[in-house]
């Protein structure tokens, strides 16, 4: 039903997909961040322009999708995606949102798979910049146990060490041809504003928005504000 938040599951050659979906016109993909679930998009998705088709999965290895025993790539979760879109019938043009992790698969995808129209980037971790702040993992892990209870932190470790091994540079950023929103709390905990200044002098074209006190997921602490920048950017 138009305008509705459905739940559904979609096959995928690496497990089933739990996802969120609504009807519309305009296809937009969300993608959270490690440790999290699609819900985290849900205070946003009201606020948002009927016309965007919204599709919000529980990422491979998160919530309630598969967690097989592999090695959790970003070339797996952009497989993943792929997968999801042929499923969904998902066209271009489409945009693509990630927050922090979300935000490097997001990346990954848009230089290396299907190239989306709009990129939005919400205080994104791109692993070989040096934003993330896991140098201590098993102290990440416990605070991301505690923050997140309810993963399974060997496929958690697992991403961390993919990512620092195949995450995303500085040039790899000069490879975006999509037109890019950058979107970040100016108080982030997680991952310092002057990131966000860095992607965007490396993505060409790009924009910026601080948003004032949006922490680390300005789409859960601001929604008004986020929305009220996708709603207008994404025409």
């Amino acid at each position: 039903m138009e305008g509705t938040i459905e739940r559904m599951e979609v096959d995928t050659s690496f497990g089933k997909i739990f996802c969120l979906h609504r009807n519309g016109d305009f296809p937009v993909l969300f993608i959270h961040g490690l440790g999290a679930i699609s819900n985290n998009w849900l205070p946003l998705f009201s606020k948002l322009n009927p016309k965007f088709e919204l599709i919000a999965p529980d990422m491979l290895g998160h919530g309630r999708s598969a967690k097989p025993n592999i090695e959790y790539t970003l070339d797996v979760q952009c497989k993943v995606i792929d997968e999801l879109f042929d499923n969904i019938g998902t066209k271009w043009p489409f945009a693509i949102i990630g927050n922090s992790y979300g935000g490097e698969i997001a990346t990954c995808y848009a230089i290396n798979h299907r190239v989306p129209k709009y990129l939005v980037l919400i205080d994104s971790a791109l692993s070989k910049i040096g934003n993330t702040n896991n140098a201590n993992i098993d102290a990440f892990l416990k605070k991301l146990d505690q923050v997140e209870p309810g993963n399974d932190l060997n496929i958690m470790r697992n991403i961390i060490m993919n990512s620092k091994k195949d995450g995303i540079g500085l040039d790899d950023l000069k490879k975006v041809n999509s037109k890019t929103l950058i979107i970040w709390g100016s108080d982030d905990p997680e991952i310092n504003v002057k990131y966000a200044n860095i992607i965007k002098d490396n993505i060409k074209g790009s924009s910026l928005y601080i948003i004032d006190k949006g922490g680390h997921a300005p789409m859960i602490r601001k929604p008004d504000e986020v929305s009220e920048i996708i709603n207008k950017e994404l025409t």
